[in-house]
Protein backbone atom coordinates (compact mmCIF):
# COMPACT_ATOMS: atom_id res chain seq x y z
CA UNK A 1 0.00 0.00 0.00
CA UNK A 2 1.31 3.42 -1.00
CA UNK A 3 -0.88 5.81 0.96
CA UNK A 4 -0.60 9.59 1.03
CA UNK A 5 1.15 11.55 3.75
CA UNK A 6 -2.16 13.19 4.64
CA UNK A 7 -3.75 9.78 5.17
CA UNK A 8 -0.81 8.70 7.29
CA UNK A 9 -0.89 11.83 9.44
CA UNK A 10 -4.64 11.55 9.99
CA UNK A 11 -4.19 7.88 10.88
CA UNK A 12 -1.69 8.63 13.62
CA UNK A 13 -3.89 11.42 14.96
CA UNK A 14 -6.91 9.12 14.98
CA UNK A 15 -4.96 6.36 16.75
CA UNK A 16 -3.73 8.72 19.44
CA UNK A 17 -7.28 9.86 20.06
CA UNK A 18 -8.50 6.28 20.45
CA UNK A 19 -5.71 5.43 22.90
CA UNK A 20 -6.50 8.53 24.94
CA UNK A 21 -10.21 7.62 24.95
CA UNK A 22 -9.47 4.14 26.33
CA UNK A 23 -7.37 5.60 29.13
CA UNK A 24 -9.94 8.29 29.90
CA UNK A 25 -12.86 5.87 30.36
CA UNK A 26 -10.93 3.07 32.09
CA UNK A 27 -12.23 2.36 35.60
CA UNK A 28 -10.21 3.84 38.43
CA UNK A 29 -7.45 1.56 39.70
CA UNK A 30 -7.97 1.18 43.43
CA UNK A 31 -8.27 -1.55 46.03
CA UNK A 32 -11.87 -0.55 46.74
CA UNK A 33 -13.01 -0.75 43.11
CA UNK A 34 -14.14 -4.20 41.89
CA UNK A 35 -14.13 -2.89 38.30
CA UNK A 36 -10.51 -1.69 38.42
CA UNK A 37 -8.88 -2.04 35.02
CA UNK A 38 -11.96 -2.58 32.91
CA UNK A 39 -13.81 0.09 30.92
CA UNK A 40 -17.14 0.80 29.18
CA UNK A 41 -16.98 -0.74 25.74
CA UNK A 42 -19.76 1.55 24.49
CA UNK A 43 -20.55 5.12 25.52
CA UNK A 44 -23.77 6.73 24.32
CA UNK A 45 -24.42 10.40 23.74
CA UNK A 46 -27.22 10.09 26.33
CA UNK A 47 -24.59 9.29 28.97
CA UNK A 48 -25.45 5.61 29.24
CA UNK A 49 -22.40 3.33 29.31
CA UNK A 50 -22.03 -0.43 28.85
CA UNK A 51 -19.26 -2.38 30.57
CA UNK A 52 -16.77 -4.37 28.54
CA UNK A 53 -16.88 -8.07 27.74
CA UNK A 54 -13.68 -10.11 27.97
CA UNK A 55 -12.92 -9.70 24.26
CA UNK A 56 -13.20 -5.90 24.44
CA UNK A 57 -10.49 -5.90 27.09
CA UNK A 58 -8.39 -8.25 24.97
CA UNK A 59 -8.23 -6.06 21.87
CA UNK A 60 -8.05 -2.84 23.86
CA UNK A 61 -4.97 -4.15 25.67
CA UNK A 62 -3.35 -5.13 22.36
CA UNK A 63 -4.05 -1.72 20.87
CA UNK A 64 -2.69 0.12 23.88
CA UNK A 65 0.48 -1.96 23.90
CA UNK A 66 1.01 -1.04 20.25
CA UNK A 67 0.31 2.64 20.99
CA UNK A 68 2.71 2.63 23.94
CA UNK A 69 5.49 1.55 21.60
CA UNK A 70 4.53 3.86 18.76
CA UNK A 71 4.12 7.00 20.88
CA UNK A 72 6.57 6.11 23.66
CA UNK A 73 3.79 6.68 26.20
CA UNK A 74 4.05 4.67 29.46
CA UNK A 75 0.44 5.51 30.38
CA UNK A 76 -0.80 3.33 27.52
CA UNK A 77 1.24 0.34 28.66
CA UNK A 78 0.01 0.79 32.24
CA UNK A 79 -3.59 0.86 31.08
CA UNK A 80 -3.06 -2.29 28.98
CA UNK A 81 -1.51 -4.22 31.84
CA UNK A 82 -4.36 -3.19 34.14
CA UNK A 83 -6.80 -4.53 31.58
CA UNK A 84 -4.86 -7.77 31.62
CA UNK A 85 -5.10 -7.87 35.41
CA UNK A 86 -8.87 -7.56 35.18
CA UNK A 87 -8.95 -10.38 32.62
CA UNK A 88 -7.14 -12.59 35.12
CA UNK A 89 -10.05 -12.24 37.53
CA UNK A 90 -12.38 -13.79 34.94
CA UNK A 91 -10.44 -17.07 34.70
CA UNK A 92 -11.76 -19.97 36.77
CA UNK A 93 -9.44 -21.75 39.19
CA UNK A 94 -12.18 -22.77 41.63
CA UNK A 95 -11.56 -26.13 43.39
CA UNK A 96 -15.32 -26.60 43.47
CA UNK A 97 -15.53 -26.38 39.66
CA UNK A 98 -12.80 -28.73 38.44
CA UNK A 99 -14.48 -29.31 35.06
CA UNK A 100 -14.26 -25.60 34.28
CA UNK A 101 -10.65 -25.16 35.36
CA UNK A 102 -9.05 -22.55 33.08
CA UNK A 103 -12.34 -21.32 31.62
CA UNK A 104 -12.89 -17.57 31.25
CA UNK A 105 -16.13 -15.82 32.20
CA UNK A 106 -17.73 -13.30 29.85
CA UNK A 107 -17.83 -10.03 31.77
CA UNK A 108 -17.29 -10.19 35.53
CA UNK A 109 -16.03 -12.77 38.04
CA UNK A 110 -19.69 -13.57 38.71
CA UNK A 111 -20.99 -13.90 35.13
CA UNK A 112 -22.30 -17.48 34.87
CA UNK A 113 -21.59 -17.99 31.16
CA UNK A 114 -19.32 -17.15 28.24
CA UNK A 115 -19.28 -17.10 24.50
CA UNK A 116 -16.23 -19.31 23.77
CA UNK A 117 -15.20 -17.09 20.84
CA UNK A 118 -15.06 -14.12 23.19
CA UNK A 119 -13.17 -16.05 25.85
CA UNK A 120 -10.73 -17.21 23.19
CA UNK A 121 -9.90 -13.58 22.44
CA UNK A 122 -9.11 -13.07 26.13
CA UNK A 123 -6.77 -16.07 26.03
CA UNK A 124 -5.22 -14.66 22.84
CA UNK A 125 -4.51 -11.46 24.79
CA UNK A 126 -2.73 -13.61 27.40
CA UNK A 127 -0.43 -14.88 24.63
CA UNK A 128 0.30 -11.30 23.55
CA UNK A 129 0.84 -10.09 27.13
CA UNK A 130 3.35 -12.92 27.59
CA UNK A 131 5.17 -11.86 24.45
CA UNK A 132 5.25 -8.25 25.64
CA UNK A 133 6.27 -8.85 29.26
CA UNK A 134 8.12 -12.18 29.15
CA UNK A 135 6.11 -13.28 32.21
CA UNK A 136 5.44 -17.02 31.91
CA UNK A 137 2.20 -16.76 33.87
CA UNK A 138 0.43 -15.17 30.93
CA UNK A 139 1.33 -18.02 28.60
CA UNK A 140 0.33 -20.66 31.15
CA UNK A 141 -3.04 -18.98 31.54
CA UNK A 142 -3.49 -19.09 27.75
CA UNK A 143 -2.52 -22.75 27.65
CA UNK A 144 -4.92 -23.65 30.46
CA UNK A 145 -7.74 -21.93 28.65
CA UNK A 146 -6.78 -23.85 25.52
CA UNK A 147 -7.11 -27.11 27.45
CA UNK A 148 -10.55 -26.02 28.66
CA UNK A 149 -11.49 -25.20 25.08
CA UNK A 150 -10.46 -28.60 23.76
CA UNK A 151 -12.42 -30.33 26.52
CA UNK A 152 -15.53 -28.17 26.84
CA UNK A 153 -15.66 -25.55 24.12
CA UNK A 154 -16.32 -27.61 20.97
CA UNK A 155 -19.07 -29.82 19.61
CA UNK A 156 -18.75 -33.38 18.32
CA UNK A 157 -17.57 -32.09 14.93
CA UNK A 158 -14.80 -30.01 16.48
CA UNK A 159 -16.58 -26.71 15.77
CA UNK A 160 -16.57 -24.27 18.71
CA UNK A 161 -19.80 -23.85 20.65
CA UNK A 162 -21.82 -20.66 20.33
CA UNK A 163 -22.20 -20.33 24.10
CA UNK A 164 -21.35 -22.17 27.32
CA UNK A 165 -22.90 -22.02 30.80
CA UNK A 166 -20.69 -22.39 33.89
CA UNK A 167 -23.73 -22.11 36.16
CA UNK A 168 -27.46 -21.53 35.56
CA UNK A 169 -28.04 -18.10 34.09
CA UNK A 170 -29.63 -15.37 36.20
CA UNK A 171 -33.38 -14.91 35.97
CA UNK A 172 -34.27 -12.14 33.55
CA UNK A 173 -30.71 -11.87 32.19
CA UNK A 174 -30.35 -15.07 30.18
CA UNK A 175 -28.38 -15.01 26.91
CA UNK A 176 -29.10 -17.41 24.05
CA UNK A 177 -26.48 -20.16 23.76
CA UNK A 178 -27.80 -21.27 20.32
CA UNK A 179 -26.70 -24.93 20.27
CA UNK A 180 -28.51 -25.35 16.94
CA UNK A 181 -26.11 -23.03 15.07
CA UNK A 182 -22.51 -23.13 13.89
CA UNK A 183 -21.35 -19.55 14.32
CA UNK A 184 -19.45 -18.09 11.36
CA UNK A 185 -17.35 -15.94 13.71
CA UNK A 186 -15.49 -18.99 14.99
CA UNK A 187 -13.09 -18.79 12.07
CA UNK A 188 -11.33 -16.22 14.22
CA UNK A 189 -10.46 -19.04 16.64
CA UNK A 190 -7.70 -20.07 14.25
CA UNK A 191 -5.63 -17.04 15.28
CA UNK A 192 -5.41 -18.08 18.92
CA UNK A 193 -4.55 -21.69 18.11
CA UNK A 194 -1.82 -20.58 15.72
CA UNK A 195 -0.21 -18.11 18.12
CA UNK A 196 -0.48 -20.45 21.09
CA UNK A 197 1.30 -23.07 18.99
CA UNK A 198 4.06 -20.61 18.09
CA UNK A 199 4.47 -19.45 21.68
CA UNK A 200 4.55 -22.90 23.28
CA UNK A 201 6.22 -24.86 20.49
CA UNK A 202 3.50 -27.49 20.93
CA UNK A 203 2.15 -28.64 17.56
CA UNK A 204 -1.03 -30.03 19.04
CA UNK A 205 -2.58 -26.57 18.82
CA UNK A 206 -1.90 -26.29 15.09
CA UNK A 207 -2.88 -29.84 14.12
CA UNK A 208 -6.41 -31.27 14.47
CA UNK A 209 -8.22 -28.40 16.17
CA UNK A 210 -6.86 -25.87 13.67
CA UNK A 211 -7.42 -27.88 10.49
CA UNK A 212 -10.90 -29.02 11.57
CA UNK A 213 -12.07 -25.43 12.02
CA UNK A 214 -10.33 -24.18 8.86
CA UNK A 215 -11.81 -26.93 6.71
CA UNK A 216 -15.36 -26.45 7.98
CA UNK A 217 -14.96 -22.71 7.50
CA UNK A 218 -14.07 -22.94 3.80
CA UNK A 219 -16.24 -25.96 2.99
CA UNK A 220 -19.52 -25.08 4.71
CA UNK A 221 -19.49 -21.70 6.46
CA UNK A 222 -18.28 -19.66 3.47
CA UNK A 223 -21.12 -19.07 1.03
CA UNK A 224 -20.97 -18.91 -2.79
CA UNK A 225 -20.93 -15.10 -2.69
CA UNK A 226 -17.69 -15.19 -0.67
CA UNK A 227 -19.08 -14.12 2.71
CA UNK A 228 -19.17 -16.27 5.84
CA UNK A 229 -22.57 -17.03 7.38
CA UNK A 230 -23.63 -18.99 10.43
CA UNK A 231 -25.44 -22.20 9.49
CA UNK A 232 -28.02 -24.45 11.11
CA UNK A 233 -26.60 -27.65 12.50
CA UNK A 234 -29.25 -29.85 10.89
CA UNK A 235 -29.81 -28.24 7.48
CA UNK A 236 -26.23 -26.93 7.01
CA UNK A 237 -27.77 -23.77 5.60
CA UNK A 238 -27.98 -20.21 6.98
CA UNK A 239 -31.15 -19.49 8.97
CA UNK A 240 -33.70 -17.23 7.31
CA UNK A 241 -32.73 -14.37 9.62
CA UNK A 242 -29.13 -13.85 10.73
CA UNK A 243 -29.27 -13.90 14.55
CA UNK A 244 -26.48 -11.28 14.61
CA UNK A 245 -28.09 -9.04 11.98
CA UNK A 246 -25.05 -8.91 9.69
CA UNK A 247 -22.52 -8.17 12.43
CA UNK A 248 -19.98 -10.57 10.90
CA UNK A 249 -20.34 -9.91 7.19
CA UNK A 250 -17.58 -7.58 5.95
CA UNK A 251 -16.30 -7.65 9.53
CA UNK A 252 -15.55 -11.38 9.44
CA UNK A 253 -14.40 -11.42 13.10
CA UNK A 254 -10.84 -12.10 11.90
CA UNK A 255 -11.77 -15.36 10.15
CA UNK A 256 -9.73 -14.60 7.03
CA UNK A 257 -6.75 -13.62 9.17
CA UNK A 258 -7.19 -17.01 10.84
CA UNK A 259 -7.20 -18.71 7.45
CA UNK A 260 -3.93 -16.96 6.67
CA UNK A 261 -2.54 -18.49 9.87
CA UNK A 262 -3.86 -21.88 8.77
CA UNK A 263 -2.14 -21.44 5.41
CA UNK A 264 1.16 -20.58 7.12
CA UNK A 265 0.82 -23.80 9.11
CA UNK A 266 -0.36 -26.23 6.43
CA UNK A 267 0.45 -24.71 3.05
CA UNK A 268 -3.11 -25.54 1.93
CA UNK A 269 -3.88 -23.21 -0.99
CA UNK A 270 -7.63 -23.52 -0.41
CA UNK A 271 -7.30 -21.18 2.54
CA UNK A 272 -5.70 -18.47 0.39
CA UNK A 273 -8.39 -18.83 -2.25
CA UNK A 274 -11.04 -18.46 0.46
CA UNK A 275 -9.44 -15.23 1.69
CA UNK A 276 -9.20 -13.94 -1.86
CA UNK A 277 -12.85 -14.76 -2.60
CA UNK A 278 -13.97 -12.94 0.55
CA UNK A 279 -11.85 -9.84 -0.10
CA UNK A 280 -13.00 -9.62 -3.70
CA UNK A 281 -16.62 -9.72 -2.56
CA UNK A 282 -16.02 -6.99 0.02
CA UNK A 283 -14.15 -4.62 -2.29
CA UNK A 284 -16.51 -5.23 -5.21
CA UNK A 285 -19.35 -4.11 -2.92
CA UNK A 286 -17.52 -1.02 -1.62
CA UNK A 287 -19.82 1.98 -1.50
CA UNK A 288 -19.18 5.29 -3.20
CA UNK A 289 -18.31 6.94 0.11
CA UNK A 290 -15.61 4.31 0.78
CA UNK A 291 -17.45 2.24 3.39
CA UNK A 292 -18.02 -1.49 3.11
CA UNK A 293 -21.23 -1.53 5.20
CA UNK A 294 -22.97 0.59 7.84
CA UNK A 295 -20.56 -0.42 10.62
CA UNK A 296 -17.05 1.03 10.36
CA UNK A 297 -15.67 -1.95 12.34
CA UNK A 298 -15.21 -3.81 9.06
CA UNK A 299 -12.75 -1.22 7.69
CA UNK A 300 -9.70 -2.03 9.86
CA UNK A 301 -10.49 -5.76 9.78
CA UNK A 302 -10.53 -5.88 5.97
CA UNK A 303 -7.49 -3.63 5.51
CA UNK A 304 -5.55 -5.66 8.07
CA UNK A 305 -5.94 -9.02 6.32
CA UNK A 306 -5.19 -7.38 2.97
CA UNK A 307 -2.00 -5.96 4.49
CA UNK A 308 -1.00 -9.26 6.10
CA UNK A 309 -1.69 -11.38 3.01
CA UNK A 310 0.17 -9.06 0.65
CA UNK A 311 1.03 -10.66 -2.67
CA UNK A 312 -0.48 -14.00 -1.62
CA UNK A 313 -3.90 -12.81 -2.77
CA UNK A 314 -5.11 -11.00 -5.88
CA UNK A 315 -7.89 -8.46 -5.24
CA UNK A 316 -8.15 -6.17 -8.29
CA UNK A 317 -10.51 -3.66 -6.66
CA UNK A 318 -8.29 -3.18 -3.59
CA UNK A 319 -6.32 -0.31 -5.04
CA UNK A 320 -4.74 2.39 -2.89
CA UNK A 321 -7.50 4.86 -3.74
CA UNK A 322 -10.13 2.43 -2.46
CA UNK A 323 -8.21 1.93 0.78
CA UNK A 324 -7.77 5.69 1.24
CA UNK A 325 -11.52 6.21 0.82
CA UNK A 326 -12.25 3.52 3.40
CA UNK A 327 -9.80 5.06 5.86
CA UNK A 328 -11.44 8.43 5.30
CA UNK A 329 -14.74 6.96 6.49
CA UNK A 330 -12.98 5.55 9.54
CA UNK A 331 -11.39 8.89 10.44
CA UNK A 332 -14.69 10.72 10.01
CA UNK A 333 -16.27 8.37 12.56
CA UNK A 334 -14.08 9.66 15.40
CA UNK A 335 -16.08 11.53 18.02
CA UNK A 336 -14.99 15.04 18.99
CA UNK A 337 -16.79 14.73 22.31
CA UNK A 338 -19.28 17.50 21.56
CA UNK A 339 -22.24 15.21 22.26
CA UNK A 340 -20.67 13.71 25.38
CA UNK A 341 -17.11 14.43 26.59
CA UNK A 342 -16.62 10.75 27.46
CA UNK A 343 -17.05 9.86 23.80
CA UNK A 344 -14.08 11.99 22.72
CA UNK A 345 -11.59 9.98 20.65
CA UNK A 346 -13.68 6.82 20.30
CA UNK A 347 -15.15 5.78 16.97
CA UNK A 348 -18.88 6.07 16.30
CA UNK A 349 -19.36 2.59 14.94
CA UNK A 350 -22.75 2.91 13.29
CA UNK A 351 -25.35 5.68 13.22
CA UNK A 352 -24.66 8.66 15.47
CA UNK A 353 -25.41 7.82 19.07
CA UNK A 354 -22.52 5.79 20.54
CA UNK A 355 -18.80 5.14 20.35
CA UNK A 356 -17.71 1.52 20.52
CA UNK A 357 -14.58 -0.42 21.43
CA UNK A 358 -15.04 -2.92 18.62
CA UNK A 359 -14.27 -0.52 15.82
CA UNK A 360 -12.03 1.65 18.00
CA UNK A 361 -9.67 -1.11 19.13
CA UNK A 362 -9.42 -2.81 15.76
CA UNK A 363 -8.65 0.58 14.25
CA UNK A 364 -6.01 1.40 16.86
CA UNK A 365 -4.16 -1.86 16.21
CA UNK A 366 -4.28 -1.54 12.43
CA UNK A 367 -3.40 2.16 12.28
CA UNK A 368 -0.34 1.49 14.45
CA UNK A 369 0.64 -1.22 11.99
CA UNK A 370 0.13 0.84 8.85
CA UNK A 371 1.54 4.17 9.98
CA UNK A 372 3.87 3.52 12.94
CA UNK A 373 5.39 0.22 11.86
CA UNK A 374 4.18 -1.59 14.99
CA UNK A 375 2.99 -4.84 13.47
CA UNK A 376 2.98 -7.10 16.50
CA UNK A 377 -0.78 -7.62 16.81
CA UNK A 378 -3.50 -9.12 14.59
CA UNK A 379 -0.77 -10.69 12.49
CA UNK A 380 -0.26 -14.04 10.81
Amino acid sequence: MELSQATRARGLECARGIADWLCMVQARHGTDNPAAGTFPWAVEKSGQEHWANNWNLAFASMGLLAASEAFDEPLYETAALRMGSYLKTLQIFDPFKPDDYGGIREMTPQTPWCFPRDALSAAWAFVELHRHTGDAEWLERARLWGEWFLKNGRDHEGWPLWGYEFEPQWEGQARAMRPNLLGCFHGGSLNFLYHLGLATGDKKWTSEPLTTIANLLVEEIQQPDGYFLSIERETRKPPEADPQRGLHRANDDLSTLGLLCAYRTTGDERYLRSIETFLRAVFDAQRDDGSFEDSVASIPVVINVLHEAGDLVDVPAAIDEAIERALGVLYAAQSDGSRNPRMRGGLIEEGTYYVCARSSCYALIVLMKLFAGVGDFLRD
